[in-house]
């Protein structure tokens, strides 16, 4: 009798309902590992934010390692290099799209770090953004922040011209965009918190400050493993149905 569920047909079969459970079960342990990853998030986040500000001098000195210092809060100095900004693409405020600004700021000793100073509308397309132009005087920068972005792996990843000049990107690769700068891009940047003396106007509004909270990932992964324990169970009632029907 157990012969009718062995055909070609019902093999195929079981075939696509164990590789449908797999599936489902491995993007619910998949969201679990999110899970994981944003709970630690947090908790780095709730150590370093409430850290006081300390000079960018000194924790670039005392820190070799860039991921060290993700979401560090610094005060630095310099000048601004509005002649060298470039664009970040699809930023939004409020549901409006547009750019965040990335200028950078001449330091001592022939460098520069790359602030992003946050959000302009769409309209701001072309930069140096005069609109928007930072002091000329020096300014003193407060901010959080953050290693170089590595674009992502693979054929299909979106990435930036690998050369040619940059003034609208995707990713803040500070080693990409140093080959358009005639000084020493630091290898961090920085998220704007507030400047003194400020950017006369509204604009560009600062970056958010980094999202807390463990998201939708425990519901996203009960779900998961739901659809293939139905999934499962579902199957199983078929089998005992097409047997008894045979018997």
């Amino acid at each position: 009798m157990i012969k009718v569920l062995l055909t070609p047909r019902w093999l195929v079969a079981h075939l696509l309902a164990l590789s449908l459970v797999v599936a489902l079960s491995n993007l619910g342990l998949w969201q679990l590992r999110r899970l994981d990853e944003r709970i630690a998030t947090n908790a780095l986040l709730a150590e370093r934010l409430d850290d006081e500000p300390q000079a960018y001098a000194l924790l670039a000195e005392a820190v070799l390692d860039p991921e060290a210092l993700r979401h560090r809060p610094t005060v630095i100095s310099g000048r601004f290099d509005p002649e060298r900004e470039v664009l970040l693409r699809s930023r939004s405020h409020q549901g409006q799209p547009g750019w965040h600004v990335l200028t950078p700021l001449l330091l001592a000793e022939d460098r520069a770090l790359l602030i992003n100073r946050g959000w302009v509308p769409f309209a701001m397309d072309t930069p140096p953004l005069d609109a928007v132009r930072p002091p000329e005087a020096e300014v003193t920068v407060w901010g959080r922040l953050q290693p170089s972005q590595q674009p992502p792996d693979g054929w299909l990843a979106v990435r930036d011209p690998p050369e040619g000049v940059l003034q609208k990107l995707l990713w803040i690769d500070t080693e990409r965009l140093a080959r358009q700068f005639p000084y020493r891009l630091e290898p961090f940047y920085l998220e704007l918190i507030e400047q003194r003396p400020a950017t006369p106007g509204p604009l560009p509004v600062p970056p958010p400050p980094p999202v807390t909270g463990t998201g939708p990932h425990l519901s996203y992964a009960l779900q998961f493993f739901a659809f293939a324990l139905i999934g499962s169970v579902g199957y199983g009632l078929l089998l005992r149905r097409v047997l008894t029907e045979h018997r």
